[in-house]
């Protein structure tokens, strides 16, 4: 008997669903990690997932696999005047496609917010894609005004198909 989709926090045994869901996300920005990334990747979601405070994700749970996920991480920020000192980061919003269209996303992605602003975050940034963007803003994400945010990145480097691997 399979067990109804759900939500739950997850934990360091769900580091290969987890990547295996990270992974579909970039192969949808058309990012293609290198030999060796997911291990790399698995690792990062073991060891976070296990020893980081400030690091978590929820999954909707199928049962035998994991339908989707939501990562979020928090910082601690120089004090500002009528701000919290943590700023969150929501980031690896998955869904596997077989099981999109479903509100999966939604739900992992909101407790991942509610977790951040728990937290103390009175700030929490993300990057969208296109297809994301619409239930970002419709959950009150928006551009951020004032003052301009700017990104420095390194050179990329290539993967084994000629391609960027992050």
């Amino acid at each position: 008997m399979s067990t109804p989709p759900h939500l739950r926090r997850a934990g360091a045994d769900d580091a290969p669903e987890l990547t295996r869901l990270r992974l579909i996300m970039l192969a949808a920005l058309g990012d293609v990690p290198g030999a060796g990334w997911t291990q790399e990747c698995e690792a990062a979601f073991r060891e976070r997932l296990s020893t980081d405070p400030q690091f978590v994700a929820y999954v909707i749970d199928g049962g035998d696999r994991l339908l989707s996920s939501a990562v979020g991480q928090y910082t601690r920020s120089l004090p500002r005047p009528g701000r919290t000192p943590y700023v969150g980061h929501i980031a690896s919003v998955a869904t596997d496609p077989a099981h999109r269209r479903q509100g999966h996303a939604r739900r992992a992605f909101e407790a991942v917010h509610e977790h951040l602003v728990a937290a103390g975050c009175a700030r929490i940034n993300l990057t969208t894609t296109p297809e994301g963007e619409g239930l970002y803003r419709a959950l009150g994400y928006a551009d951020p005004g004032g003052h301009t945010p700017l990104s420095w990145f390194a050179a990329p480097t290539p993967g084994p198909t000629g391609r960027t691997g992050r």
